[in-house]
């Protein structure tokens, strides 16, 4: 395995720990690998879960952090 593709891959853990945090919080059960792209780069619920995803350049938003984006943005 090449030190690149161990960088990849150590990215990716971390981006899943996160992930499960967030479910966590929202109740939902953890993943046990990334969800097939496209998924929510915030709380990682996936475009079947959520049925649409706004798609940026490096990353894909829902509806549900979007709106909480919003809310957190307004409030300051």
């Amino acid at each position: 395995m090449n030190e690149g593709n161990f960088e990849y891959r150590a990215a990716q853990k971390e981006l899943l720990e996160a992930i499960n945090q967030l479910r966590d919080l929202h109740g939902e059960p953890p993943y046990n690998e990334l969800p097939e792209p496209p998924f929510c780069s915030f709380c990682g619920r996936s475009k079947k879960e959520m049925g649409a995803l706004v798609e940026g350049i490096n990353a894909h938003i829902c509806v549900d952090c979007a709106g909480e984006a919003r809310r957190l943005l307004l409030r300051d």
